[in-house]
């Protein structure tokens, strides 16, 4: 397969299945306006007259809280859109897989040097892009081309995570697909097979949630799961 090509693994079709969108500034409200009757809820626990205005149910909890009774709930949604400044699915991680005592490792930019935007954030993550531009909020994600520029993006972003080599690290990247111009969401399904696998293996992981062009990056160690203690 040319390096350049996409190569997103399968699962639910980005047009079909519920939506929690999580947060509702800005962006939230913007996942709102794009999805329509497809969002199952806003989680916002300060809701602005300009989100109430939308007409989506809103639940009034905070994000991680919100998140984890709608996926804990009998019909959860399938997919999850983050419209909040943190990196959610890592959040999610440390507080599903408490018992392995999650904690935060330090994160050095070796191997991703060469990328034009690396951002360190203040709980340790690493902000990435494959621009160093602002890109346009009607943004298509088109696979080859950037939209911004028009030149080749090559190889994904989520493929250059997963294909990160850390000695000691394993690498879990769920992947964001586009739902909407400018609006990406994350399969639940994904991110309970993550889950399940961290579990499985503890140790340290590199943890990421990336589309095409951006993502963001951070080291987790657990506790070793059943897979790799001793008899």
């Amino acid at each position: 397969m040319p390096r350049d090509a996409d190569s997103r693994p399968a699962g639910p079709r980005p047009d079909r299945g519920r939506v929690l969108v999580v947060g509702g500034g800005h962006f939230g409200q913007k996942a709102v306006a794009a999805l329509g009757s497809r969002v199952l809820a806003v989680v916002e626990p300060r809701p602005s007259p300009e989100l109430r205005a939308l007409g989506a149910p809103i639940w009034s909890l905070d994000g991680l809280v919100g998140l984890r009774q709608a996926l804990a709930s009998p019909r959860p949604p399938v997919w999850v859109a983050p419209c909040l400044p943190r990196h959610l699915f890592a959040d999610w991680l440390r507080a599903e897989l408490s018992h392995l005592q999650p904690r935060t490792l330090p994160l050095d930019r070796a191997g991703l040097t060469d990328l034009p935007q690396v951002i360190a954030g203040d709980q340790g993550q690493l902000y990435l892009s494959l621009t160093d531009t602002r890109c346009p909020d009607n943004c298509p994600e088109p696979a080859r081309i950037c939209q911004k520029t028009g030149l080749p993006r090559g190889v994904p972003l989520h493929r250059r995570l997963a294909d990160l080599a850390r000695p000691g690290f394993a690498n879990a990247v769920l992947v964001s697909r586009q739902m909407a111009p400018g609006l990406g969401a994350v399969a639940v399904g994904e991110m309970l097979a993550w889950r399940g696998r961290l579990a499985q293996r503890g140790g340290p992981w590199l943890v990421a949630t990336a589309c095409r062009c951006h993502g963001v990056l951070e080291a987790l160690a657990l506790t070793p799961g059943p897979e790799t203690r001793e008899p």
